[in-house]
């Protein structure tokens, strides 16, 4: 029976802490560990995930950023049948070359851990205690798909077709990635096996154990329209409200699979733990895994924030079934906070594939560009509210006119004049900053502090554009050459030169969460060390004398366009 969902505020309040004893953790969807995650699967979820987590630690808040590889999903079984290898073999190889291109991506999540860990196993199993003593476990029996040919029961991605609400003819089992439409395998239009290809596909008899969601319906409803005015995404609150008007539906928490967790219980020992469940507790899972001594401080206390970052496709699973089973449960773990879905980033022209060597995959492209490049790029692109188009010549566009024009040249130029001209810049007079500067520091922390990540790079971009602005107005190259025989262009000249090396110094260090690389670099300039806060933006930008300069940022030449354009007649 639909429940009557009321009204939920869908206007986004702005992100603050307001106590001391008030933490943060910080979590993106967990990749499936078959394949190296392409650039799409980077900017949902583990790119802006990374990004806000950095500026959490500028602002000098207790936090920990929380991911890793989950390791017990079909697609998993599917490539290491291709390969002929050993799931969980393929998994951990795959999971090690995750958490290294992560590196080279300069993410530095507090831990990357895994789901098939001793610390997610024993979570999984306390969890699944509390939900079955508290009355939410509950046994169903239904038809599940077989194939005759392979001999095996067909579950999530071993089983495709055409999904019966969007036409996607590459559904799957358990849900469309098109549309996000979730489903029972009997609801796919012209079904075959995903392993063998055939059609004769015969429904039979199994039981399993499931989460009982009717009865924690008015409490998850509870939950959203209590916690969806917490910055929450658009389309997370509309799409949750739309499937509880629909009334939830028991959902199973087991499979008739070999990969995961075995189930604890008499009659279903051949069964194993179904991925969605132990996944989604795969965040308390790898924090264990990080720290047997603190982990609690984060997931038991009251004062602690859980902002979560995923694409579209996970909504569901995050912000009913995960509350759902924490509140079932009712073990005093914190409850999602802030959630986070963006939409797809789509490529024209070009393949993002999952397969391991072929596509726009992580690895891919760092042989193209160097990280600082694409985070920044992206982060530029990032689909906070429609699906947005990823083009080769827009990639370009953004790195050659914003990065290098406008942010580059600005930082190379200010800091060459003032290296060449050491001795006419003395000591650099009080007051430098503008207030047109100043607005945009204001409104770049509010734009973070709303997770309007995107926005808050355009209030980077505005600061170099300002300083673009003085350079041209005051020409400060000309009023050097004056200086010396003019103490009106002597004075000028110093303070152009203050209010622009102010400028670069807040760049450098306003830019960290978004280019690690070339913030840092820019402010090895002014001898700082270690990773930037938000309070060196009060401290005077003192240059060290006598350093060579050298380019944060360059342009995309022709030889990276045609590696990029190289994928684009991959099948």
């Amino acid at each position: 029976m639909a429940t009557n969902t009321g009204s939920v505020p869908a206007s986004r309040q702005v992100f603050e802490m307001s106590g001391e004893n008030e933490r943060i953790i910080v979590t993106s969807a967990l990749p499936y560990s078959e394949a190296v995650p392409h650039i799409g699967n980077f900017v949902g979820s583990m790119l802006p995930a990374d990004v806000f987590a950095k500026y959490l630690r500028m602002k000098g808040v207790d936090s920990i950023s929380i991911c890793g590889s989950d390791q017990h999903g079909t697609p998993i079984e599917i490539m290491a049948m291709k390969k002929g290898v050993d799931p969980m073999a393929l998994s951990n190889e795959v999971h090690e070359e995750i958490k290294k291109l992560l590196i080279e991506f300069e993410c530095d999540y507090t831990h990357y851990g895994k789901t098939d860990s001793e610390e997610n196993k024993e979570t999984v199993y306390e969890l699944f205690a509390a939900l079955q003593k508290n009355g939410y476990i509950i046994e169903t029996a239904g038809r599940r798909p077989y194939c005759p040919v392979d001999k095996r029961l067909l579950t999530d991605r071993f089983i495709e077709g055409t999904c019966p609400n969007c036409g996607a003819e590459d559904a799957r089992g358990d849900q469309c990635d098109t549309c996000g439409h979730l489903m029972d395998p009997e609801e796919l239009i012209k079904p075959h096996c995903a392993i063998c290809g055939s059609t004769d596909i015969e429904f039979r008899e199994t039981k399993n154990l499931a989460l009982n969601f009717p009865k924690l319906q008015p409490d998850i409803l509870e939950f959203v329209k209590s916690h969806s005015a917490n910055n929450w995404s658009k389309n997370a609150v509309n799409k949750t409200l739309s499937y509880i008007e629909q009334g939830l539906k028991p959902r199973d928490i087991t499979r008739d699979i070999s990969l995961g967790f075995p189930v604890p219980v008499p009659g279903f020992e051949d069964k194993r733990f179904y991925v969605w469940f132990d996944a989604v507790i795969g965040y308390i899972g790898i924090t264990r895994e990080w720290s047997k001594e603190r982990w609690q401080r984060y997931w038991k206390n009251s004062g602690t924030k859980l902002i979560q970052f995923m694409g579209k496709d996970n909504i569901e699973f995050h912000t009913m079934m995960w509350p759902g089973l924490l509140i079932g449960a009712n073990s005093g773990y914190v409850l999602p906070h802030t959630i986070i879905a963006y939409e797809y980033l789509n490529a024209k022209g070009l393949k993002f594939s999952k397969s391991r060597g072929r596509g726009l995959n992580m690895q891919n492209a760092l042989g193209i560009a160097p990280a600082d490049y694409w985070r920044f790029a992206l982060v530029h692109m990032l689909p906070e509210s429609a699906d947005t188009e990823f083009t080769i010549a827009g990639f370009a566009e953004i790195v050659n006119k914003i990065m290098n024009d406008k942010i580059g040249n600005l930082v190379n130029r200010v800091l060459t004049l003032a290296r060449n001209n050491e001795a006419l810049l003395g000591s650099s007079p009080e007051g430098a900053r503008s207030a047109a500067v100043d607005a945009q520091i204001g409104e770049y922390s509010k734009n973070f502090d709303a997770i309007k990540i995107r926005e808050a790079l355009h209030n980077v971009i505005r600061i170099a554009e300002l300083g673009n602005e003085l350079m041209s107005a005051e020409e400060p190259w000309a009023l050097a050459k004056k200086a010396m025989a003019s103490e009106d262009a002597s004075r000028r000249f110093k303070a152009a030169m203050a209010s622009l090396i102010d400028t670069v110094h807040v760049l450098g260090v306003l830019l960290y969460p978004f280019t690690p690389k070339a913030s840092l670099q820019t402010l090895s300039y002014f001898s700082s060390e270690g990773e930037p806060r938000l309070g060196m933006l009060s401290e005077s930008a003192k240059l060290a004398r006598g350093k060579e300069v050298k380019p944060i940022f360059s342009k995309i030449t022709d030889v990276e366009i045609k590696k990029m354009e190289g994928f684009s007649t991959m099948e």
